[in-house]
C-alpha cells in the first residue's frame, strides 16, 4: 500500500524534474552598426574546449561558410556562417556570445 505522502512525492518529482532538464536559453546575437553580411564573432565560455567546438562546427558548415580566424588571447573564433549555423551556435552550451562582425570607424579630434 502506497501512502498519500509517497504519491504526492512522486507527483511533485514528476512536475519539478523537467525544469532541471530544460535546455538553456538561446544566446542573443548582438548586432553591429555596419555589419558585414554573414560574418560573426563567436566567444566561448571560460573552460570550453576551443578545438572541440571548432572541429564540431567545421563538420557541420556548408560550402559557403568558413572559420576565418581563431585566437589564443580569447576563447573564440570568427567566420562566415549561415543562419542555420548561427541558430546551432546559439543553442550550444559552450557559447558565451555571438556578435555580427562589422566595420568600425575611428574618429579623433585634434586640438592645438
Amino acid at each position: 500500500m502506497v501512502s498519500m505522502f509517497h504519491k504526492n512525492l512522486v507527483i511533485l518529482t514528476l512536475c519539478v524534474l523537467p525544469a532541471f532538464s530544460a535546455p538553456s536559453p538561446l544566446v542573443k546575437v548582438h548586432n553591429a552598426r555596419e555589419p558585414v553580411a554573414g560574418r560573426y564573432i563567436v566567444t566561448l565560455k571560460d573552460g570550453a574546449d576551443h578545438q572541440a567546438n571548432v572541429d564540431s562546427l567545421s563538420r557541420k558548415i556548408d560550402g559557403g561558410s568558413s572559420i576565418t580566424h581563431e585566437w589564443d588571447i580569447i576563447n573564440g573564433f570568427a567566420g562566415y556562417f549561415s543562419e542555420a549555423e548561427i541558430e546551432d551556435l546559439r543553442s550550444n552550451p559552450d557559447v558565451l556570445s555571438i556578435e555580427e562582425d562589422g566595420i568600425a570607424h575611428i574618429q579623433a579630434t585634434v586640438t592645438q
